[in-house]
């Protein structure tokens, strides 16, 4: 399960396209992230695959900097 410490840690990490994150009171919906443009994300449930806008300052990103996303699922 994610882990608290995972998401806080990367924060400070830009969000780009294609970034697996998030949503601040969600953590435990994960989103692909489609575009991100002037603040604002284009966002891709993976359970559901319906898409959503949402602040960049709501985005948490998920994973490490080298993108290996091995043990956060545990």
């Amino acid at each position: 399960m994610l882990e608290a410490s995972d998401t806080g840690a990367l924060r400070h990490v830009p969000i780009r396209d294609g970034d697996l994150v998030c949503l601040s009171g969600e953590p435990t919906e994960l989103y692909s992230v489609i575009l991100v443009r002037e603040g604002r994300c284009w966002l891709r449930n993976l359970q559901t695959e319906m898409d959503t806008l949402t602040g960049l300052e709501t985005v948490r990103r998920i994973g490490r900097e080298s993108g290996d996303l091995s043990g956060l699922y545990s």
